[in-house]
């Protein structure tokens, strides 16, 4: 492999095959409006980059810097695949569809957490958990889940909410997953695992799917998880990061980063991450199933065409392909609809610099849509005052 930093856009896109995107804009100094505006009206979020009040004023200073490299993209190598993995994702990816001719798709690990996370529970292989998957990211909704040669592996996980599978863990879970320990002796046992996914697997219990990130960020989708009058999610173990714990898991990235630059060889555990699994496929043309987001072609039916949406798809020869056809029903669907249209206007507020556009993004959200109308409004404009020197769309109208 050979690495090259280079000055001009120009040279740098010239004749690539694929272009991935990794930025965040105003980095911590901008994120911690995000957090703390919305806290002022008593919304305090475990994560804040995706919905959400600082989702969304993420997405308005984060559009227009995607779209000028989608627009370099599209003049200086056409033909090449834009791969996003940063977020507000949803919104990011739909911008580039939405406004330009790019081809882009969307990369987010969340779903191979659960394919972790089903392994630990049942001892299956990791590559032998698979969904159907129908949501949007950070809410993927598993529709269907099979566990090996159970294809059926929704019957399953009801019998192990009733009584635990029997058995240790075939590997800890690292650090990073910031679970907590419920169970007695040193090493983490099947029970930690059901306790530290108590969110996804109540709505599994009361509405027949089974949310497919972590909790932490399910709460973000579904108010009523993370309320004052829950002590912000204690009693479902919800892990509030803030500033702090973005800015010590920045630390940690580069401190990995180092260790594994260092180091004499290079680690075979799979990190999680999708890019190198995409880019493989379609240049090998060995072909995977992989969850990506993608433009809705009525793979999800509850949703409109052309939003973006997480599903699995075929990846190889034929390029990237929607495997499945899904619906989401009852309350978990409707929830998916609404933040579908809240991605909706937030990007068309961030392409216009329309603030009666931002708050009506803002009124759409389900997070945001339990204070009072007066509120709403007080809280996106805090926001874009406190974002102002990343909003040149808002400040110059």
């Amino acid at each position: 492999m050979r690495v090259e930093a280079l000055p001009d856009i120009a040279n740098a896109l010239s004749d690539s095959d694929f272009v991935i995107s990794s930025f965040s804009v105003g980095g911590l100094a901008s994120m911690s409006h995000d957090l703390a505006v919305p806290e002022k009206y008593g919304i305090r979020v475990p994560i804040g980059d995706s919905v959400g009040p600082g989702g969304i004023s993420r997405a308005l200073r984060s559009v227009p810097v995607v779209l000028e490299m989608a627009r370099n993209v599209e003049t200086h190598a056409p033909n090449a695949l834009f791969v996003n993995v940063s977020n507000p994702l949803t919104a990011l990816t739909r911008a580039i569809g939405r406004e330009t001719r790019v081809k882009v798709v969307g990369l987010c690990n969340e779903l191979v957490g659960l394919q972790f996370q089903m392994s630990l529970l049942f001892d299956v292989p990791i590559h032998e958990v698979d969904f159907v998957v129908g949501g949007v990211n950070h809410f993927p909704i598993v529709t269907q889940l099979r566990l090996g040669a159970d294809t059926n592996g929704f019957d399953r996980l009801r019998e192990a909410i009733l009584e635990t599978p029997p058995g240790p863990l075939w590997m800890q879970p690292p650090a990073g997953m910031h679970w907590r320990k419920i169970s007695e002796g040193s090493d983490f046992t099947k029970s930690d695992v059901l306790a530290n996914l108590a969110v996804k697997l109540e709505l599994f219990t009361r509405c027949g799917v089974l949310p497919g990130a972590n909790d932490h960020h399910i709460v973000e989708f579904i108010p009523g998880f993370v309320h004052q009058d829950n002590d912000h999610g204690a009693p479902w173990r919800v892990h509030h990061w803030g500033i702090e714990g973005h800015s010590a898991d920045i630390d940690s990235d580069i401190a990995e980063y180092e260790a594994a630059r260092d180091a004499s060889d290079v680690s075979r555990m799979p990190s999680g991450e999708l890019v190198a699994n995409l880019l493989d496929g379609l240049v090998s043309e060995r072909s995977r199933s992989l969850p990506v987001n993608i433009a809705n072609a009525r793979q999800v039916t509850t949703l409109p065409d052309n939003v973006i949406v997480e599903c699995m798809a075929d990846v190889g020869a034929g390029g990237i392909t929607a495997r499945d056809v899904t619906a989401v029903p009852g309350i978990i669907g409707e929830y998916v609809r609404r933040v579908s249209v809240s991605q909706e206007l937030t990007v068309e507020a961030a392409i216009t610099g329309d603030r009666d556009t931002a708050i009506a993004a803002m009124l759409a959200d389900p997070l945001v849509g339990k204070l009072p109308y007066e509120s709403v409004i007080a809280l996106t404009n805090d926001l874009i005052a406190a974002t102002a020197a990343w909003l040149p769309q808002f400040v110059n109208r």
